[in-house]
């Protein structure tokens, strides 16, 4: 019982004590005003973003922009790991692109992106993609290439077909590795549309940041950075969730 409680308290409570000194220091006019905005100012204007949808317009625009750039990815990312896991001829070549694509950071993208496709939904969706694609591309490929030579071997003894190989033995043993290359890539394609949105958009949460600084109204920032935080990590434990449920049958994994 005691275990659980410290366990239920401990998350709560390095929070807890930022929101103290947060309150603490605003009190006391440590600093400005214009510099950290007070918890009360922060509040007044989430109960005025959330009364006026500016705060739901704003999620839901950053939101729907990730997830269209993230199952893309999802999509390619599992195709070529795949077939660059299994195929060695492919690996070579396609590696050689995708390492040069792969190490250009996503915001020196930016710029000649938005100059090929503008600012409008498609640039920002590309960039999404291509920060979440390689995350989920790597980790596939090394699950599949770490699958134990002795299941094909196996297999082919047993007569199983190659399609039934492939759903039934390599997608099971390689799902550990593309878990992480989905939480790393979905961070990554969270990451991405902020970014995007810093530099060129009229809306969503990264937008809105930018907005409040060039307008001196550090609240609208603070409410930005923090309903991106929250969002990014209610993702992360969504797809731990589901990763839990979906690897309950191996060794540590609690469901």
């Amino acid at each position: 019982m005691k275990k659980s409680l410290v366990r239920l308290i401990l998350p709560i409570v390095l929070p807890l004590l930022i929101v103290l000194v947060w309150v603490y220091v605003t009190e006391k006019e440590f600093i400005g005003a214009y510099l950290i905005p007070s918890p009360l100012a922060v509040f007044n204007t989430i109960v005025l973003f959330i009364g006026d949808g500016t705060l739901l317009g704003d999620t839901w625009n950053s939101l729907s922009r990730m997830l269209q750039g993230f199952f893309l990815a999802v999509f390619f990312g599992l195709i070529f790991g795949v077939v660059m896991g299994l195929f060695t001829r492919f690996d070579r070549f396609f590696a050689g692109v995708f390492n040069g694509i792969r190490v250009i950071p996503p915001l020196a993208w930016i710029p000649i992106i938005i100059l090929w496709f503008g600012i409008g939904e498609t640039s920002k969706v590309i960039i999404i993609f291509k920060s979440a694609f390689f995350p989920i591309l790597l980790n596939t490929i090394q699950g599949i290439e770490g699958v134990p030579k002795g299941y094909f071997e196996v297999s082919k003894l047993m007569g199983v077909s190659k399609r039934k190989v492939l759903f039934s033995v390599i997608f099971p043993a390689a799902l550990p590795s593309i878990f992480v290359g989905l939480r790393l890539g979905l961070g990554a394609a969270w990451m991405a549309v902020v970014a995007a949105e810093l530099i060129a958009s009229n809306s969503g949460l990264g937008y809105r940041i930018t907005q409040g600084r060039e307008l001196s109204q550090p609240d609208v920032m603070v409410i930005g950075m923090a309903m991106i935080g929250l969002i990014g990590v209610s993702m992360d434990a969504f797809i731990t969730f589901i990763q839990k449920r979906v690897l309950s049958w191996q060794p540590g994994i609690k469901s």
